[in-house]
């Protein structure tokens, strides 16, 4: 039974921090008044890596499956799956609300693609930099100078960077193929 509460815990504090660039990301694309609609998009970007940091969470499950007999089992399994599809959900949503904003700016449809398929490795490298080095997002404004030496130690392991290009590669994958089906699932059509 610990293992569920210790879930309910550290999975509810991630869907919080997943929430986080959903909403300022809606705002930024309502917004607006132009410093606004910046303070809006600074905070979606530094909260955006959050989203899909929740994948990397199903480390705990493979710690977590020996410790649960087999009649919680399926529990376990819910829970993480709900969890993903939760996290996948915001992330797609958070860089959605973006890929609105740029549409609006009568970008060509390439320009718009490149700049999402740039900001997916962004978020690879934000996902990494937070699991390797346990930099949280608020990190930027409570030690800042923390968050630029442990952005400068990524650069020195290869396997880091390895890492963080594999994430921005599914992170491309996940959205380009699954933001279509899942935005009309949610919007109904």
């Amino acid at each position: 039974m610990s293992v569920f509460l210790f879930n309910l815990e550290f999975m509810a504090f991630n869907l919080f921090l997943a929430l986080i660039p959903v909403a300022f990301g809606y705002l930024m694309l309502k917004a607006k008044n132009v410093k606004l609609k910046a303070l809006y998009g600074f905070i979606w970007f530094i909260f955006l890596p959050n989203t899909a940091y929740i994948l990397l969470d199903l480390i705990h499950f493979y710690d977590q499956w020996p410790k649960v007999n087999y009649l919680f089992k399926p529990i376990l399994i819910s829970q993480y799956i709900v969890f993903i599809l939760t996290g996948v959900i915001t992330f797609i949503y958070a860089v959605y609300f973006f890929e609105k904003l740029l549409s609006g700016k009568k970008g060509r449809k390439f320009d718009i693609f490149a700049i999402l398929f740039i900001l997916n490795f962004i978020i690879g490298f934000g996902v990494i930099l937070g699991f390797t080095q346990r930099t949280n997002s608020w990190y930027i404004f409570s030690q800042p100078v923390r968050v630029l030496e442990d952005t400068l130690t990524l650069f020195y392991f290869p396997n880091l960077i390895i890492g963080s290009l594999a994430f921005g590669i599914l992170a491309n994958i996940l959205y380009f193929y699954f933001s279509k089906p899942i935005i009309s699932i949610f919007r109904g059509r």
